[in-house]
């Protein structure tokens, strides 16, 4: 199994280091494909090896990836890119373990390729944002989680594998899980649900203590920075608004706005600055949808947004429905993407919202990528802990969607969980199609496919490649890349 894993991993390398050399994309700071707060984070790691404060001190942006970035000096698009081809190359090598843990050499195979070329998992590697170091945590969450609480088979309660007890997996699990929630605040809502799933499966109190306890500690510094900073903002201006920003972010303070954001009659499931409260803010920041605290609509929303989210949602249920039904139909856009540089099965051409992904047109593979699914959650569906192991990434991505945007890149994010399912249901398909073979031969057609899909990609090198943009323009006639806009194939 690891040379399966060694394989998928090179394999998924190969195929992420070609991506952007594909589409000429190499020093772009972006992807046609994907733009999202590439510009953002880059700026604020190094606003942080600088040692400068950014976003005006406010915790904003979630801090593990910026983070990454500082540490390791990836200043450059091209270096920040190489990051993330790695932790997207890694991610789908520890996802074959995951399914290999599940459904043996046939369902790690198939993770193998489904992962290796999966096209939009290639452009969130591609593209320097947090959503490959996200995917790659949850892997390992998973992972490790795995070999906490499902054993597959009857031990001793204190037991382990690989020579840990079962309090040590659980204090290592929740250190992945604290990172995980680094990158992404919502996973702080996977923590509650993976606390809760080991006390419903009987875990001891050591084990759920460890977890606590090393998730907290991650977590610990970046609480204690943002409460500081928050309080020196708090200090500096002691405006007569609402009150004063609430110094308890362990990751960030933006929850409240986001929310309020995200629920209101203007709303459309995308991050917009749409919300009535905006209106009596006129200024040049916001237009260029910069946060600006100094107008005391922005302020307010920030302090009591989760109120006033809230008061629409009860007020309003038939539009929050509706609303909800737009987020997840965005949301599933993911479901779509197909396979290879040139995203086969879809197509290159779509929609790309606001920070968000490719949505494409084409959408063939909804069907087929759905199936696969329930196919794998049959197949795992007598092993309850590692079915609602899988269900805590699936529950937080939910629960995100409905509770603030829908966004593709979002699902692209959780796509370890959706691989390994797919990879249990592949599985499932070739062994009905061929019983009676081993299934070292399922392993053989797998690799004689990855290889035959890098050979093709490699082969099509010379073709042209060029998206053409359109949508909102600005003044001088250019396109504005953070609105909503289609994308066009030129051939």
């Amino acid at each position: 199994m690891v040379l399966v894993a060694g394989l998928a991993t090179l394999a998924a390398w190969v195929e992420r280091w070609w991506f952007p050399r594909a589409w000429h994309e190499v020093e772009a700071v972006a992807s046609v494909f994907y733009r999202g707060d590439a510009v953002a984070f880059q700026a604020f790691a190094r606003a942080l090896a600088d040692g400068r404060v950014f976003d005006n001190g406010i915790p904003f942006h979630p801090p593990g990836w910026p983070l990454l970035l500082a540490v390791l000096s990836t200043d450059g698009p091209l270096a920040a890119k190489t990051l993330t081809a790695f932790l997207g190359a890694v991610t789908v090598g520890a996802s074959t373990v995951v399914a290999a843990r599940l459904g043996g050499l046939g369902a790690a195979s198939a993770v193998g390729v489904l992962g290796t070329f999966h096209f939009g998992h290639l452009v969130i590697s591609a593209t320097p944002n947090s959503e490959a170091l996200y995917g790659c945590a949850i892997a390992f969450v998973l992972l490790l989680g795995l070999r906490w609480m499902d054993n597959g088979r009857t031990r001793p309660a204190e037991a382990g594998e690989g020579g840990w007890t079962k309090p040590g997996w659980a204090a290592a699990t929740g250190g992945l899980a604290g990172l995980a929630c680094l990158v992404r605040a919502e996973f702080l809502l996977g923590a509650v649900l993976l606390v809760c799933l080991a006390w419903w499966r009987g875990a001891g109190r050591r084990e759920i203590l460890a977890f606590v306890v090393t998730t907290a500690l991650v977590l610990t510094p970046t609480t204690v920075w943002h409460w500081r900073s928050l309080t020196a903002f708090n200090e500096a201006h002691p405006l007569p608004f609402p009150g004063p920003l609430p110094r308890l972010a362990p990751v960030t303070s933006y929850g409240a706005f986001n929310f309020a954001m995200a629920n209101h009659e203007r709303a459309d499931g995308e991050p917009n600055r749409d919300h009535p409260w905006l209106d009596a803010c006129d200024d040049e920041m916001l237009e260029r949808g910069l946060l600006d605290l100094d107008c005391p609509a922005a302020y307010g929303l920030y302090v009591s947004g989760y109120r006033a989210g809230l008061e629409w949602l009860v007020t309003h249920p038939a539009d929050a429905a509706a609303l909800w039904w737009r987020k997840a139909a965005m949301t599933a856009g993911f479901l779509a993407h197909g396979y290879g540089v040139d995203n086969l099965g879809a197509g290159v051409e779509g929609v790309r919202r606001r920070v968000d992904v490719l949505d494409p047109a084409g959408r063939g593979l909804i069907p087929v990528h759905v199936a696969l699914l329930a196919l794998g959650v049959f197949q795992v569906r007598r092993r309850q802990t590692a079915l609602l192991l899988l269900g805590v990434p699936v529950v937080t991505l939910a629960a995100s969607t409905l509770l603030f945007y829908g966004y593709v890149r979002l699902g692209l994010a959780y796509m370890p969980v959706f691989w390994v399912l797919q990879g249990l249901g592949a599985a499932r398909v070739l062994a009905v199609v061929a019983p009676r073979a081993p299934a070292f031969r399922g392993a053989l057609v797998a690799l004689a496919l990855a290889l035959a899909c890098l050979a093709g990609d490699a082969w099509r090198a010379g073709l042209s490649r060029q998206i053409v943009l359109d949508g909102p323009r600005g003044p001088a006639g250019a396109i504005v890349e953070d609105e909503t806009l289609s994308l066009r194939h030129i051939r």
